[in-house]
């Protein structure tokens, strides 16, 4: 006989985060704890939150019969790459999104697993995730949604605002990292600039894995029998994603371009230091030579018994340097 606790809770049970359920109007209303939502409402529709790390939530996947068994892999499947499918009913995917940090912005990426139907929206995941937090936040405003391809054309809109704002952060600390390397500071450009180039990368994986996919799916015949709905969605959304890839390009190529710039700089200044170095060990070689004959222990050395005999040495020291320094000269190695 099952607990009070399990009873009172069983979406927990069935790894269920959270279940919405969406009337004709698509006025949203947080399905109760203890109820199991149905995957075909009457009238309007619902949303269905998995957390994928919970055994039941893939053991509840692999229960559903109307679900393709292309969508029932990917969903219980470790596959984490972006990707989109179809069916003539049905459409499905994984999308990432930056991973959701209480205390501040996050640069980890997660994987969302999503199925959009007609009246049936299922998402799973294994990470907390930023756009999934933040739709849940607009429902429980009381925001209205007009159906299950509205409501995951705002999550992904919502992912799409989130790199917008990583791009800026980006963008930012780019500026300040090239400012500092014209003004020749390098103490820690070389790692700010490595972690611009990380993030980039990363968002640039990101967003343009979701442009080629919505690309593939609105433009080509691929998404030829795939629910116009979606297909109308997926449009909206790549005019959106077009701009943004163009913008993570350019931060990209300019984070290059200035590790490019720090390398031949600290390169510069490097062999500046060492051609300082090169013409002092030059300069004071011959007094170093003269120094040491001098301080063998033998007769027959100059001014052994002179009164002066450490002046001259002096002397023949700064002359040898001279000597030096004039043939460098003449022989073009220092500037005039």
């Amino acid at each position: 006989m099952p607990s009070p606790t399990a009873i009172a809770d069983a979406q927990s049970s069935m790894g269920i985060i959270w279940a919405y359920r969406f009337d004709a109007d698509g006025v949203p209303t947080l399905i109760a704890r203890e109820a199991v939502p149905g995957v075909d409402p009457s009238e309007g529709f619902v949303w269905i939150h998995l957390d994928l790390v919970h055994s039941r939530a893939k053991a509840w996947i692999t229960e559903q019969s109307w679900l393709p068994a292309a969508a029932e892999d990917m969903f219980v499947s470790p596959e984490s790459h972006q990707r989109l499918d179809h069916s003539s009913e049905l459409a499905w995917g994984i999308a990432h999104d930056l991973v959701r940090d209480i205390a501040s912005d996050s640069d980890l990426v997660g994987a969302l697993y999503w199925i959009v139907g007609e009246r049936l929206l299922v998402t799973g995941r294994r990470d907390a995730l930023q756009s999934i937090r933040l739709a849940a936040d607009a429902l429980n405003r009381g925001e209205a949604v007009e159906g299950p391809v509205a409501l995951f054309e705002q999550i992904i809109e919502y992912i799409i605002d989130d790199v917008t704002r990583a791009v800026v952060r980006l963008m930012d600390e780019t500026d300040s990292v090239e400012d500092h390397v014209l003004a020749d500071r390098f103490d820690d450009a070389p790692a700010r600039v490595g972690a611009v180039r990380r993030m980039a990368v990363l968002l640039h994986r990101q967003i343009g894995g979701l442009h080629l996919l919505f690309r593939r799916f609105a433009e080509t015949n691929s998404g030829r029998k795939a629910p116009e709905e979606v297909k109308a969605a997926a449009a909206r959304l790549l005019q959106r994603i077009d701009g943004l890839h163009h913008d993570v390009q350019s931060v990209q190529d300019r984070a290059r371009l200035l590790q490019d710039e720090t390398t031949a700089r600290t390169a510069s200044q490097t062999n500046r230091q060492l051609y300082v170095l090169s013409i002092l060990t030059a300069l004071f070689m011959p007094a170093t030579f003269i120094t040491g004959l001098f301080g063998i222990n033998v007769k027959g050395l100059p001014w052994m018994e002179h009164d002066l005999g450490a002046f001259f040495v002096a002397l023949t020291c700064i002359g040898a340097a001279l000597l030096t320094l004039i043939l460098l000269r003449r022989r073009g190695i220092i500037g005039g």
